[in-house]
């Protein structure tokens, strides 16, 4: 949990401004919500099976996703800017199976390499 804490508030100093601050809120709940699937999307977690928590996120973050038109390319860039600033890399295969074994689709893209500026 510490670490967690860690991550937001370092991600948060790397954002600014007013509109940036939302951006920041914003990526920080998403992180918060996605940190929970990390340790199964970098192949970490064995038996390689998303926890509950990461299920239980996943659909969290689909209901935000589906909330607004730009919550998508916001997820994304968000997933991929934590990944570059701590660099991790998610297993690509992982990524595929995360979806079908939470039984949950997934209405934003995750990516190490994504332009999230090009979702619609």
């Amino acid at each position: 949990m510490a670490h967690l804490f860690a991550y937001v508030s370092i991600f948060l100093l790397v954002c600014g401004s007013a509109n940036a601050q939302q951006a920041s809120q914003f990526c920080a709940y998403a992180w918060h919500e996605f940190s929970n699937c990390v340790r199964f999307l970098t192949g970490r977690l064995y038996p390689h099976y998303p926890s509950v928590k990461c299920c239980e996120a996943v659909r969290t973050l689909n209901l935000v996703a589906q909330g607004d038109e730009l919550a998508p390319r916001n997820i994304c860039q968000c997933i991929e800017d934590m990944a570059s600033v701590y660099r991790i890399t998610f297993v690509a295969s992982l990524i595929q199976d995360l979806p079908i074994k939470c039984n949950a689709h997934l209405s934003f893209p995750i990516s190490n390499s994504m332009d999230c500026t090009r979702l619609n």
